[in-house]
């Protein structure tokens, strides 16, 4: 029995290699797929054909040669080109099976795998390629091409590279690369990509590379690709989302200036920089602020002006009016810089009136202002509402404030209002982190204007919860991301209205609004979820806690898994968890009690895994907690035994790796909620807005505020249903004690006989083999791989899908 268990902990341990983009699966089937070494995509798309060459290479860990066979689900709409590997000095041609005969092979490896992520491919062609032989302790490279078209919807272009899994990701060895050129016959402006934090080479405006790499990655999500093109200097592509037609939809707007076009057009620039030289700045500090503004006063061209302004107790001006960037005067700047000493207390007031103040009453000049701080104002006027009023009312010209806020001793609520009333980003430099290196990232960003005062309009259609709140300035290299939603449907004229130098400029873009669209896009939702919640807890952490808007924050929370101060439970590390659960629980509570543990080779070396949950048990506990909400507590006091067990379970070489930092930044995440609500409970709102919780909660917001690719959550969507994870169980949040519950055993005949009935319940059985989820009929739908039926009659079925 226990030679059994060890054996199929082993499968549940390296199952999760089975289903990256290809997999190689031994003859032996006492072996889990074979763990992949590595991963590499490159496509070119050329006018919307892209070619994309694949090369994976697998490990064979076992002290024997190995058959085995080298499956590869085809994209939809895809054509192969080319597909073969050399075996034993031998060109191989591999075999390929239509969706008919791929389904059976598909169910096949899900029987044994016991790995439901594979559910995915259900409906895809499938390549097929005996391996033989397969070294001891060696390596196996498979290689191959195809061909497909990336789809258009209005501007927008998208190019899809399938690879998402289940719960239990895959993650490879070594490195994973994805490598897309892009060619158009017009400019490419806008390209994004809402799975993957990617990096543009742009080669021209008509081609532009974009690159993914990192090492050991997480397989968890297909890598998605949008780009626009368009024959404007400024191009808008929209991207719509719609589930239901009778709702309104949501829509993102990727706005993206002609990179040749705007280099002929060059703004000049006037700056203010501005620094504090209070007693509080240490040597530290104050040799890093003033590294950053040599930075600044290096990059001015000489058609650019500046100034300088610091202060302490009182403020002193490097001149009393902007100064040329001319050699001469950036020498004599440079050593007064050098001449700065830090004294006395801290004026921000008077020191923001006297960088407004440099103003210059001429147009078509870009002015900023940026201002760094490492306190609070202790001089002058010390109510952070009342400087931010006073300075609004000042600034009626629209300057831009930048922050920077320099170590953790400021009030980062004052310095992110500053910054977002004024259209501008605040700026957060922690004691471990390099000043330049901040000031260098937002410098390239500022550094040239190509719109100022944007606005968004449309006609026909209505426009509504747009975020970011206050429309950014758009610069070069850089594009807008606009995420709201939208009331209407059908052709509609978008007008993107700014300024460009002195002058007002207007883009104008035909839409069509569509009256429903497909689940692709649910990202769009998301984000917009997401940015809202962030904009949220801003207004709550600046003016106080209001009921409504705590209301709200926590339905966005619930419905999406968002981490809050009000939802901490829904905090998930970003990366899988080495242990995969914290096993059955004790029928008189949640704590966990661990069963045995095995070690697996899919990961390339030994690793422990924690005995899997009794899924009826952890349900009925969760939601027996006699509240409303005893799912979601449930998981809130499972959370930081999750997380702490994992830190544990990690060995001595994995404390410092991806896995082991991310447990951690969730361990800090939740501490920080944690202590968040804590104050706002107990009426300690100036604790939320200073010192390190202050800057740690600012980021977590912005963060969410300017959220542009999706991120793993505890809550996961399933055949219309919300479903929320509990110590390794997936329950639908709708289910009740009460309900009546049948239970099926997962891989079992009734499983995949319900598969064949309702083709959408892949999308359930994708979320792992411990679910609960409630049918159309109200009955609780137990999933797990021990207890349950392994047979339903097809009546019984249709019962379980027949609307209540």
């Amino acid at each position: 029995m226990r030679k059994r268990l060890s054996l199929l902990i082993v499968l549940l341990a390296c199952a999760s290699h089975a289903q990256a983009s290809g997999f190689l699966i031994p003859e032996d089937k006492k072996l889990p797929p074979l763990a992949m070494v590595s991963h590499k995509v490159a496509a070119t798309i050329d006018e919307q054909v892209a070619t994309t060459t694949v090369e994976q290479i697998f490990r064979n860990h076992t002290d024997r040669p190995l058959e085995a066979t080298f499956l590869f689900p085809v994209p939809k709409g895809a054509s192969v080109n080319k597909f073969s590997m050399w075996i034993d000095g031998k060109e191989t041609s591999g075999e390929l099976l239509d969706a008919k005969k791929a389904n059976a092979i598909y169910t096949e490896i899900v029987r044994r795998t016991l790995d439901p992520g594979i559910l995915e491919y259900m409906g895809t062609d499938l390549l097929k390629l005996r391996v033989f032989p397969i070294p001891a302790r060696g390596d196996q490279k498979v290689k191959l091409q195809f061909t497909s078209i990336a789809q258009k919807e209005g501007s927008a272009v998208e190019y899809i590279y399938p690879m998402r899994t289940d719960i239990q990701a895959t993650r490879t060895l070594e490195a994973f690369s994805v490598s897309v050129n892009i060619k158009s016959a017009h400019s490419i402006q806008s390209v994004y990509s809402p799975t993957h934090a990617i990096v543009l080479h742009r080669r021209s405006d008509r081609e532009v590379l974009v690159e993914f790499d990192k090492n050991q990655a997480t397989l968890d999500k297909d890598f998605q690709l949008f780009y626009g093109s368009s024959k404007q200097e400024i191009g808008i592509t929209p991207i719509f989302y719609r589930p239901v037609s009778s709702d309104d939809g949501y829509f993102m707007m990727l706005i993206a200036p002609q990179t040749e076009s705007v280099k002929a057009q060059r703004i000049p620039r006037d700056i203010v920089l501005v620094l504090d030289k209070s007693g509080s700045m240490s040597d530290l500090k104050m040799a890093q602020a003033k590294k950053a503004l040599k930075f600044c006063l290096n990059n001015l061209s000489e058609k650019d002006r500046f100034a300088m302004v610091s202060f302490a107790t009182v403020v002193d001006n490097y001149r009393d009016e902007l100064s040329r960037a001319t050699p001469d005067q950036l020498e004599k700047a440079h050593k007064w810089v050098d001449d700065l000493r830090q004294s006395g207390g801290t004026a921000i007031l008077p020191a923001l009136n006297a960088a407004l103040g440099f103003r210059p009453k001429d147009e078509g000049r870009s002015f900023n202002v940026v201002f760094f701080t490492d306190g609070v104002p202790t001089v002058d006027e010390t109510n952070p509402d009342r400087i931010i009023k006073s300075v609004a009312a000042k600034n009626s010209t629209s300057t831009r404030i930048f922050t920077f806020g320099v170590g953790d001793d400021v009030n980062s609520s004052m310095l992110d209002q500053l910054a977002e009333s004024t259209r501008a980003v605040s700026t957060y430099v922690r004691p471990s982190e390099d000043i330049e290196a901040k000031m260098s990232s937002l410098y390239a960003k500022i550094s040239h204007p190509v719109m100022t005062n944007v606005r968004l309009t449309c006609s026909n259609v209505r426009l509504h919860g747009i975020y970011p709140v206050q429309i950014p300035d758009l610069f070069h290299g850089n594009q807008l991301v606009l995420i709201g939603r939208f009331s209407g449907r059908g052709p509609a004229t978008i007008k993107l209205t700014g300024q460009v130098g002195s002058e007002t400029r207007e883009i104008v873009e035909e839409v069509d609004f569509p009256s429903r669209t497909t689940d692709d896009k649910s990202f769009v939702e998301h984000l917009w979820a997401r940015r809202k919640v962030g904009f949220i807890l801003d207004q709550i952490r600046a003016n106080g806690e209001q009921k409504e808007l705590v209301d709200e924050v926590v339905a966005l929370a619930k419905k999406y898994g968002i981490a809050t101060p009000y939802t901490s439970y829904l905090v998930v590390p970003d990366g899988p968890m080495p242990v995969a659960a914290p096993g059955r629980f004790r029928a008189n509570g949640m704590a966990p009690q661990p069963q045995g543990v095995g070690g697996g080779f899919g990961d390339g070396r030994s690793g422990s895994i924690t005995a899997q949950p009794n899924t009826g048990q952890v349900a009925q506990q969760a939601a027996g907690k006699g509240d409303k909400d005893g799912i979601t507590s449930a998981r809130g006091e499972l959370q930081k035994q999750q997380v702490e067990q994992s830190l544990k379970a990690l060995k001595p070489e994995d404390s410092k790796s991806v896995i082991a930092e991310s447990l951690k930044k969730a361990q800090r995440d939740q501490d920080n909620y944690d202590n968040a609500k804590k104050n706002y409970e107990g009426g300690k709102l100036s604790s939320n807005q200073t010192g390190t919780l202050g800057v740690d909660l600012s980021l977590a917001s912005t963060s969410l505020r300017n959220q542009n690719q999706l991120s793993q959550t505890a809550n996961r969507a399933a055949y219309g249903r919300n479903c929320v994870e509990v110590g390794g169980v997936w329950i639908d949040d709708k289910f009740e004690k009460k309900m009546p519950i049948v239970a099926i055993k997962a891989q079992g005949t009734a499983y995949f006989r319900i598969l064949e009935k309702q083709a959408q319940m892949k999308d359930v059985y994708r979320l792992g083999n411990h679910v609960l989820w409630v049918t159309p009929n109200g009955n609780a739908l137990v999933i797990d791989p021990k207890e349950g039926k392994d047979t339903l009659t097809d009546e019984e079925i249709d019962k379980l899908f027949a609307a209540k």
